[in-house]
């Protein structure tokens, strides 16, 4: 049955909503990072993921993260009859999710060298454990969405 799920994805909705959630999350992300560096008088470094204020913001990203997936988590299932919604298809959402983040940030901060690019131990080792919070939260998101919607719609019916 799991290749069911599988199948049932829309990945044309998926990589939509992947990529208005991706881009959603790097432009708060920086505007945080910007915010705290304003609030804060921090001055700019030579190497901005080396900044105070990003360090700083990095201990939100994840709860942040997690908010901003879940929000596009409900509108990919919009589109879906709710009955049809299950955790099993909220889990290769956020699978699918999870695959496609780890690609694009590989190739984003990793491969394609740019001001804010990382050496793979600095991206993996270097920002332990927020990026891997994040990953989970991409993962979660989903599910979560959904376990938020069973119990507010148990709720309406009790």
């Amino acid at each position: 049955m799991p290749l069911k799920a599988a199948n049932s994805l829309n990945k044309g909705r998926a990589i939509l909503t992947f990529a208005l959630a991706y881009i959603a999350v790097t432009i708060l992300g920086i505007a945080l990072s910007l915010s705290i560096s304003a609030i804060g008088h921090i001055p700019q470094t030579a190497e901005p993921m080396q900044n105070a204020a990003y360090l700083l913001s990095e201990r939100f990203l994840p709860v942040m993260n997690l908010l901003v997936w879940m929000l596009f988590s409900w509108m990919y299932f919009q589109k879906r009859p709710r009955i049809s919604t299950s955790h099993r298809q909220a889990f290769f959402l956020g699978a699918f999710w999870l695959l496609v983040a780890l690609v694009v940030d590989y190739v984003g901060f990793v491969l394609i060298k740019n001001p804010i690019s990382l050496s793979p131990h600095d991206f993996y080792i270097g920002q332990f454990p927020w990026i891997y919070l994040i990953y989970i939260a991409v993962l979660i998101s989903p599910l979560c969405y959904v376990a938020l919607s069973d119990a507010r719609q148990k709720k309406h019916l009790a």
